[in-house]
């Protein structure tokens, strides 16, 4: 199965592979896993290719906007080798390269960027933050199809929608996060078939002010030189 093959190696790098529940035959997986772990999000990408994204981030003072590139190198078995270069300068995160996927990892790289800032933020245990968004995906996951824009034309998609922290006991310590909201928006017609992945943290209680976090499709390129498919984000796109 693609989920299998997507995260019981991306696990080991990242930490928050959702719990393999379909794999150990205990409960079959929700629908926003299948759409966001068990589906061939790589499938349309047949020749060497960087995918771009937007990267902004709306935090008052603290605001800016980077970019994220993943470089694809499909194999003749279908599945693809791809490496990532996860914002710049002070923000970039390391990731290590995969191999042999059929997901698209950038969600995995995003959802660790983002447990990253809130354990810095708290002081929280990133387990914790790991553990309630995993189990979101299981049984809080909202899911619907939509139309959105896409390059000049209406296009169907998936809309994945979350709320992980809103009614969990231990949220008390990290109050500014229990109404965190994540949206996740995929479609066949896009290139890595993730379109959108948004986080907003609302004003109001513990929250000094809005946060919104949004990684946005942005466009592909063609690899090039003999090093391999290297993405590179010297400038946003």
């Amino acid at each position: 199965m693609a989920y299998r093959s997507l995260f019981v190696g991306l696990a080991a790098a990242l930490a928050i592979a959702p719990p393999l529940h379909a794999a150990e035959g205990d409960q079959p997986l929700s629908p926003a896993q299948t759409a966001l772990f068990d589906s061939d999000h790589l499938k349309s990408i047949v020749s060497p290719t960087v995918v771009q994204y937007s990267f902004t981030e709306d935090a008052g003072a603290e605001s800016f906007s980077d970019s994220v590139a993943i470089g694809i190198e499909p194999r003749a078995d279908g599945s693809k080798d791809v490496r990532v270069d996860f914002l710049s300068g002070d923000r970039r995160m390391p990731f290590e390269p995969v191999a042999g996927f059929h997901g698209n990892p950038v969600l995995m790289f995003f959802l660790e960027h983002d447990v990253a800032e809130m354990s810095k933020a708290t002081g929280g245990s990133k387990l914790y933050f790991r553990n309630r968004i995993r189990q979101a995906f299981l049984d809080r996951a909202e899911v619907q199809s939509i139309s959105f824009p896409f390059q000049g034309r209406e296009e169907r998609g998936t809309d994945i929608t979350l709320t992980p922290f809103r009614n969990d006991p231990m949220i008390a310590r990290f109050e500014s996060f229990r109404e965190k909201s994540y949206r996740f928006i995929l479609a066949d017609a896009v290139p890595g078939a993730i379109y959108q992945i948004r986080t907003l943290v609302p004003a109001g209680g513990a929250a000094q002010g809005t946060r919104e976090a949004t990684m946005t499709f942005a466009g592909t390129r063609g690899c090039q030189g003999s090093e391999g498919c290297a993405p590179s984000i010297s400038s946003p796109p």
